[in-house]
């Protein structure tokens, strides 16, 4: 099929690594085997059962240690009837290749494969490896947050190989993975009998609207503002319950709502701001509290890297000579498993630098850009000899 990052590609999403789903057991023996066929090393690392991340590593001698980094796993396949093909082959028509993950993000890590090939054969010096990850499509407990939390990460600067297009192919270099907070808001009343409303308290139902409403116009702050300017993303309301029947008051409600991160964001000032203003917006006569998700999804802290560092000045040479030109700094729309690496792992990484577009990911019809697989392949390649080989005094 075509060029040998495009057939490698169709190999990738040929197999099944849906997240809910099958697992990475598969597809992670699939890489390993096909790094050690090329002479590279190559450990598998299984942090539950069948969640697998694969650790590949080329190494030319003293020097800085480059990672490239990306997930194995994808979204699940969501109505097969919504895809114009199958979605576990890559169908090709014209420039553009058609199949789950194909753009978030096998088509990156077919384009990293044959990059640290094409490297290990001409490299002097330094390491470069690939960390390529489970479960990222699902909070990164089994990927990115178990190995950092393993000392597995260990390389001195890391680029992740997310879409980097959201409307155009190549947009921006995004250099901050924006967290998360997700949260419920849970209104108490009296349940009763809905010809009795005027004497019960108000509806839970429509103090929740209140709250939700509240939310929606909401604008948290940030007390120390990110090195690129951004802002964080209120999403209202994304889940809705309550009530029980015609005829009936409600006496409970629940709106969840989530909000994207960005730097120079701290819990307690979100928590205080957030109480303050559903105090605000709603009645006296009803009882309410914020019930945070568990785990990374009740708070993943966003994380950002300088923009002066070395990794970032190499990758935009790269693009320079791959691309032609320098690409923008930007702040990702949503999270990488950058955050993980740069937060627990304590390594600057690139959250953002890759084929495809985010806007096609995660529905029907993902697809990526022919010729940006080829461009990936070249440009990872190029900035693995400019930051090894130039950056002879280790990383900024």
């Amino acid at each position: 099929m075509g060029s040998p990052v495009l057939a490698l590609a169709a190999e990738l999403v040929a197999i099944d690594s849906q997240n809910p789903g099958v697992g990475e057991a598969r597809i992670a023996a699939f890489v390993a085997d096909h790094a050690r066929e090329r002479g590279l090393t190559a450990e598998v690392v299984e942090t539950a059962p069948g969640r697998c991340n694969v650790l590949v590593t080329a190494d030319a001698g003293t020097g800085p240690h480059l990672a490239l980094s990306g997930h194995l796993d994808t979204k699940p396949i969501g109505d097969l009837s919504a895809w114009h093909t199958p979605p576990l082959d890559l169908v090709v028509d014209g420039d553009l290749a058609y199949g789950l993950g194909s753009s978030d993000m096998k088509g990156a890590i077919a384009a990293m494969l044959l990059a640290i090939e094409s490297w290990a054969r001409t490299a002097r010096r330094g390491r470069l490896s690939l960390i390529l990850t489970a479960d990222e499509e699902a909070g990164s407990d089994h990927g990115s947050i178990a190995l950092s939390r393993q000392g597995l990460v260990d390389a001195d600067a890391i680029v992740i190989g997310e879409p980097s297009g959201v409307s155009s192919p190549w947009e921006a270099m995004y250099l901050i993975s924006r967290g998360i907070c997700c949260f419920e808001v849970v209104v108490r009343g009296k349940q009763g009998h809905s010809g009795l409303s005027d004497r019960l308290p108000t509806s839970a139902t429509v103090a929740a609207a209140r709250a939700a409403t509240a939310i929606a116009d909401f604008t948290p702050s940030v007390p120390r503002p990110p090195s690129i300017p951004c802002t964080p993303t209120v999403n209202a309301a994304v889940r809705i319950s309550g009530g029980v029947f015609y005829g009936v008051h409600p006496g409970e409600a629940m709106i969840a709502s989530d909000i994207r991160l960005v730097p120079g964001m701290d819990r307690e000032t979100l928590h205080r701001e957030l109480c303050d203003l559903l105090a605000a917006a709603l009645p006296t006569d009803v009882n309410w509290e914020i019930r945070y998700a568990d785990g990374s999804l009740g708070w993943m802290e966003a994380a950002e890297i300088d923009p002066r560092h070395s990794v970032v000045t190499a990758a935009q040479q790269a693009c320079v000579d791959v691309l032609g030109h320098e690409l923008p700094l930007g702040a990702y729309p949503g999270g990488t498993d950058a955050t993980h690496f740069t937060n627990i792992g304590d390594t600057p990484s690139i959250a953002a630098l890759g084929p495809g577009w985010l806007s096609v990911a995660h529905g029907p019809d993902e697809h990526v850009g022919v010729s940006q697989l080829s461009q990936a392949e070249r440009l990872y390649e190029r900035l693995a000899h400019t930051y090894l080989s130039e950056n002879r005094r280790g990383p900024a």
